[in-house]
């Protein structure tokens, strides 16, 4: 179905409505038309449209945008959350990587922040089941690409299901990059069934496996456990990451990188692979 189109003003509305529930989760539809300028009635429609698109959950009493350990946020918000962090880590991830190499991707949007790394490396073969991953490579045209199929969930901007998992099965990569909803000293989590499937799937067919994840996810779990510590070879963090954890992952031979937030300057983001 074709979303129904929405003035340019309102839709920049929108967003900025998300960044101000991200910074201050409890903020109530009151708080939203004075901040604003707009009635209540066109808040709680700002609400209804967020919420039909799946970014947004609206409750008795507020509006949520937070995960929780049975729900997880759309891909569209979850490109606005800690992208300082991301950018950070995605630039680590990429130093990992050498020319020649087959790498898999996740549908995580850390893991596409690498891409603008990625594409100045030569002779890639790059796989992913993330489709705004599949169009950014495929419209620069210098990496060699496989796209992973599936059933499309919208939600996610993923390729998922028994045919993507089969697909992956088929694949044998040198790393793979992948993010979740949620780790801790057990292991990996995620909070839907068919995204463990394919995670899952990505961690048996690569020799390396990386996981990407920035500190506000660490320390938690999700519904579905994804793999334990032992599937997983590099972990990529930032410096806000529990250092009790990162004591943990080390002493069981995982190897960490912290860095620090890239939010922008030219400042170098990598940290040193020591203790913080």
């Amino acid at each position: 179905m074709t979303q129904r189109s929405i003035s340019d003003s309102r839709q920049e509305r929108l967003e900025s409505i998300l960044e101000c529930l991200l910074a201050q989760p409890d903020a109530s539809a009151q708080t939203l038309a004075a901040r604003f300028g707009v009635s209540l009635m066109t808040v709680h429609r700002d609400l209804d449209e967020l919420q039909r698109r799946g970014i947004v959950r609206k409750f008795r009493g507020g509006v949520s945008v937070q995960r929780t350990s049975t729900y997880e946020i759309t891909a569209t918000l979850r490109r606005l959350v800690a992208m300082p962090q991301k950018r950070a880590i995605a630039a680590a991830a990429a130093r990992l990587v050498e020319p020649g190499q087959s790498l898999l991707l996740d549908d995580s949007t850390t893991a596409a922040t690498m891409l603008e790394h990625l594409l100045e490396i030569e002779d890639l073969h790059l796989a992913t089941n993330y489709l705004p991953t599949l169009t950014r490579v495929a419209a620069d045209g210098r990496v060699c690409l496989t796209a992973v199929g599936g059933t499309y969930d919208t939600g996610h901007e993923s390729f998922l299901g028994v045919a993507a998992v089969s697909a992956i099965r088929g694949l044998r990569v040198d790393t793979v990059f992948f993010s979740s909803s949620s780790a801790d000293t057990d292991g990996i989590y995620h909070q839907e069934e068919s995204i463990v499937a394919v995670k899952a799937e990505m961690l048996r067919s690569a020799r390396r496996r990386v996981l990407l994840m920035d500190a506000s996810k660490l320390g938690g779990t999700s519904l579905h456990l994804v793999r334990d510590w032992s599937s997983i070879d590099d972990v990529v963090t930032d410096s806000a990451a529990p250092q009790e954890l990162v004591d943990t992952l080390r002493s069981r031979g995982v190897s960490v990188t912290v860095v620090a937030p890239d939010h922008g300057d030219d400042h170098d983001p990598i940290a040193t692979n020591e203790e913080k």
